[in-house]
């Protein structure tokens, strides 16, 4: 795809939901659900249950921001999306159509518009003072056009990305982003054919690379490789994605360095650190080992329905992540331990991790809007 702004996609003709092939008889179906169900069982076996401790406030220093008064004449559902220094930069909707980016300083509590647009803004990360976002639009022909834009914090211009167009249900791309790169996944599409393109845009040369391409063949038996999720962090980029062998499907989670490459059912989200893959699931969480001999942990709810996502790998072992949306947890796996974070009540945000700093919102009763920071210990 080139990197221009008429640059035209073809339409996309595979969509994002692939039906599951069935069982001709009831007792192949049978036997497979208890073989899984088996599975499932040994594999818990394994696991290290985290014993929960008191509310955990030797992670950092706490502190709080209201932002309640700036937004008294709506509703807002916001969250931080990007800190750097004493700015957090978050996007809100406008009402019913367009998209707004705001920065709100911390030190001088004070809350301004930094870029309005008719478009939707689908999210947003940054990379030091520079932030990314994509924009989109509905096409004539129910596609979305879309396009991702950075900008420094410290200058009012903005710089298109990359750009394409997405079809036949097939996502507009999520941005992800680690210390130095932006990392997206771009499909190609043809009635015969369907890749989906890894890209990254790399901070310290700013430029935009393909890292790996999967292909995935149509027809009466598809055959090939389909990305329909993908996570990045410090320690490399991690696929979900759907395996076709002579028609036959399998759903594999895989680190693009090969790292870990497992079959792996529904996820409610999931990260990679250095030596663990975290799975969000419902009604717990585990912490699967990269390499050999290295202990596995599991949180387990009370409630089964209960989902766990927002995986951020933290120094020493420790990883923050969200229960439903009303609390923070930190698992510390050295400890073999799970506590929640202090809160206030309300709704609360998928928290960010920055050079050293968590970031998050509550959302409570009566339009209070709380942002939190914590300088990680």
């Amino acid at each position: 795809m080139k990197l221009t702004k008429s640059m035209k996609v073809m339409g996309i003709t595979f969509g994002l939901s692939v039906m599951l092939a069935g069982c001709n008889q009831e007792t192949e179906a049978t036997s497979k659900v208890n073989e899984t169900v088996e599975e499932a069982k040994s594999e818990e076996s394994e696991m290290v249950r985290l014993r929960p401790v008191a509310e955990d406030a030797s992670i950092g220093a706490v502190k709080d921001y209201d932002l309640s008064s700036f937004f008294q004449h709506k509703v807002a559902m916001i969250g931080p999306e990007h800190m750097v220094d004493e700015q957090i930069i978050y996007t809100d909707s406008v009402g019913e159509v367009g998209h707004e980016i705001y920065v709100y300083d911390t030190e001088q509590a004070t809350n301004w518009s930094l870029h309005e647009t008719s478009r939707t803004i689908g999210n947003l990360v940054g990379i030091k003072d520079e932030i990314y976002w994509i924009e989109y639009e509905l096409t004539e022909d129910n596609g979305y056009a879309w396009s991702i834009f950075r900008m420094k914090l410290d200058a009012s211009e903005l710089t298109e990305l990359y750009n394409g167009v997405s079809m036949f249900e097939t996502p507009v791309p999520h941005l992800n982003a680690s210390d130095d790169r932006v990392t997206w996944v771009d499909y190609e599409a043809s009635e015969t054919m369907t890749t989906s393109a890894v890209m990254q845009y790399l901070y310290d040369t700013a430029t935009v690379e393909t890292i790996q391409t999967y292909t995935l063949k149509e027809g009466e038996k598809r055959d090939g490789d389909y990305v329909f999720d993908y996570r990045v962090s410090e320690d490399g980029v991690i696929v979900h994605r759907s395996s076709f062998a002579d028609g036959e499907k399998t759903t594999k989670l895989t680190t693009l360095d090969g790292t870990f490459d497992e079959d792996m059912g529904a996820l409610v989200d999931f990260e990679t650190g250095a030596d663990y893959v975290a799975l969000g699931k419902e009604g717990r969480a585990d912490f699967v080992r990269l390499t050999g001999g290295a202990k596995q942990f599991q949180h387990k709810s009370t409630q089964s329905k209960i989902t766990f996502d927002s995986f951020r790998f933290l120094p020493g072992q420790r990883i923050l992540f969200r229960e439903g949306m009303n609390r923070l947890l930190v698992a510390d796996l050295n400890e073999s331990t799970v506590s929640y974070l202090p809160s206030r009540g309300g709704t609360t945000s998928k928290p960010i991790y920055r050079d050293g700093q968590i970031a998050y919102a509550e959302l409570g009763d009566g339009g209070l809007i709380t942002f939190y920071t914590i300088d990680v210990n």
